[in-house]
Parts: structure tokens; C-alpha cells; sequence
């Protein structure tokens, strides 16, 4: 930014109420994308999965979420949910954090609950918000939300490189749920 310019001290002197008002809505949103801007680095950073496994790297995800976006969320983990691979329980925390970031951003969520079941050939994971929900009703597979081009594309990108399944709900108004 420059110098004030002409035009700009005029208006300064002859509408200071509106000027103010200008400059605290540029500070909302410098304020709102510096926000927005730490979220995302957040979400983007590497995730590694020590020897506590995958539950442990969830429910710290989760914590992590609740801490940074002031909505309520909880975590329950049903069974002994392993993926075989450091790499592949890496890429489904991923997954979680990118479904838990775009519930901050788009759902106007209060609520959110991740829940993992585990079986030993088999990990489930699900999302579940009681925000605003897709414009869409109804649930669709991965190969449904590829074909009419719905939902999140990294989270299918992610789910389909893994050989998994997804399954999301939208409930408009209502919240949605993502199961992997």
C-alpha cells in the first residue's frame, strides 16, 4: 500500500465515519484470513503416527480441532482400529483433518464427532456434523460423488489411493457425515 492518495484524503475529510468503517472492515479481514491461513497450514502440515497408533493420532487430531476452532468435538474409538502401515494410518488422519477443517469452514457446525471402529481386517472412520449440510440430500458412494462431481475432492482423491470407501451424507440444514 502506498501513499494516501487524493481522492482518498478527500474522503477521509469529508466522510471520516465511513472511512472508519472501511478500515475496520479491511481489519476483519486481514483478521479472518490470517485465521483462515493458519487453519489451512495446520491442516496441510505432515502427520506421523507414532507407536500409540492410529486412535491416539485421531483423538489428538480432534483435540487439535476443538482447540483452534472453538467447536465442540469428540472422539470414540470402538475396537483396535490399525491399517497395517505407519503411511496408511498417516493418510487417514489426513483424511480426518481435512473432513474436521471443512466443517470449520463451510458448516457452521456446533458439534462435531469422530468415531473410529476396528476390526482386524477392516477400519472404519466416521465424521458427523450438525452444521449446515451439503445443498444435496442423500447418501452417495465415492464412485457416485466422482460421477456427479459432489462432495470433497482431496478426501476422495485420498480415500480412492488407499483402495477404500466412502460414503457421504447430507442432511441439509441438518449436518452430514463422511465415512471412510
Amino acid at each position: 500500500a502506498g501513499p494516501i492518495t487524493k481522492i482518498e484524503s478527500v474522503f477521509l475529510e469529508r466522510k471520516p465515519e465511513a472511512a472508519v468503517e472501511e478500515l475496520r472492515s479491511v481489519q476483519e479481514l486481514a483478521r479472518s484470513q490470517t485465521a483462515e491461513m493458519r487453519a489451512f497450514l495446520r491442516g496441510i502440515r505432515p502427520v506421523e503416527v507414532g507407536e500409540a497408533g492410529l486412535a491416539s493420532s485421531l483423538r489428538q487430531a480432534v483435540a487439535e480441532f476443538q482447540k483452534h476452532s472453538g467447536i465442540a468435538a469428540s472422539f470414540q474409538s470402538h475396537g483396535s482400529p490399525e491399517v497395517g502401515s505407519a503411511s496408511r494410518s498417516a493418510e487417514l488422519v489426513q483424511i480426518v483433518q481435512e473432513a474436521l477443517n471443512n466443517v470449520r469452514k463451510h458448516s457452521e457446525a456446533t458439534r462435531v464427532a469422530v468415531t473410529v471402529r476396528g476390526a482386524p481386517d477392516q477400519t472404519e472412520i466416521t465424521v458427523e456434523d450438525n452444521g449446515t449440510g451439503f445443498p444435496f440430500s442423500g447418501a452417495y458412494s465415492l464412485e457416485e460423488l466422482d460421477l456427479l462431481r459432489l462432495g470433497p475432492v482431496s478426501i476422495r482423491i485420498r480415500v480412492r489411493s488407499l483402495g477404500g470407501k466412502l460414503t457421504l451424507e447430507s442432511r441439509p440444514q441438518r449436518g452430514s457425515s463422511l465415512t471412510v
